[in-house]
């Protein structure tokens, strides 16, 4: 997956899938990141992250990934959908968003962009 880099406020990551597939995006966190190989990672643990799907922003919520943290010490987590889910996903542009909770009372938009999808060309 891409990098992105957010710096005053949510991060932009547009994501391309192919309605009816499972999809599944690893994505890393840093404190500091200037290349794959020369970057900071962020310890996440205690942090649990939310994700949502939706028509536009602020718009009808059509569905919610599983976000799973695969490696808190290193920041490490994993963004997904199901076959079921994005077969429901009929429109060709949606938004997406990845939400942080610290474990505390605030929350932190880290991403928000476009989710791009497509249909198959086998039935």
């Amino acid at each position: 997956m891409p990098a992105t880099v957010a710096r005053f406020g949510p991060g932009s990551l547009p994501l391309w899938i192919t309605r009816g597939d499972d999809v599944s995006y690893p994505q890393g966190l840093y404190t500091s990141y200037t290349s794959e190989t020369v970057n900071t990672p962020l310890n996440i643990t205690g942090r649990t992250y939310s994700s949502s799907v939706a028509t536009a922003r602020g718009g009808t919520v059509v569905a919610t990934p599983t976000v799973t943290v695969t490696d808190a010490a290193t920041g490490k987590i994993l963004w997904s959908l199901t076959d079921t889910q994005t077969d429901l996903l009929t429109g060709p542009r949606y938004v997406w968003d990845l939400i942080e909770n610290a474990g505390t009372t605030s929350e932190r938009t880290l991403i928000v962009d476009v989710l791009n999808v497509s249909g198959r060309a086998t039935p």
